[in-house]
């Protein structure tokens, strides 16, 4: 399993057969690595739009996935869903410049809703 994020409440996370992919990125960039993901053959375990947070509110998004044998048809499609429906967010309102405390609550929010998945999936 893979974890895809930018959230650096992750770069200690260790746990077993998960493979942290930290990259120091936006929001819209984790979804587009991840697409690239699913093009090599990676399926998406978890929802990339997931959480109650609009995309163009938040600056951390996490996403698991896995390797299978062959390109993921609904993966494709949920992940070209989620980068036109953050970019429609951001032209609507563009992403504003959190202070540390507002940018610290948006990691643990994330952290959060990924290891509780994290959690589902491998029981």
């Amino acid at each position: 399993m893979k974890l895809l994020t930018n959230n650096p409440a992750f770069l200690n996370y260790n746990k077993k057969n998960i493979e942290v992919d930290y990259r120091e990125t936006d929001y819209l960039g984790i979804l587009k690595i991840a697409r690239d993901y699913v093009h090599e053959n990676y399926r998406l375990l978890t929802h990339p739009l997931y959480g109650s947070v609009k995309p163009n509110e938040t600056i951390y998004r996490s996403v698991v996935l896995v390797k299978d044998d062959s390109t993921d048809t609904d993966s494709v499609i949920l992940l070209a869903s989620a980068i036109e429906t953050f970019e429609k967010f951001k032209g609507n309102k563009k992403t504003p410049l959190w202070i540390d405390r507002v940018k610290e609550d948006f990691s643990v929010i994330d952290h959060d809703l990924i290891t509780n998945a994290i959690e589902r999936i491998i029981k």
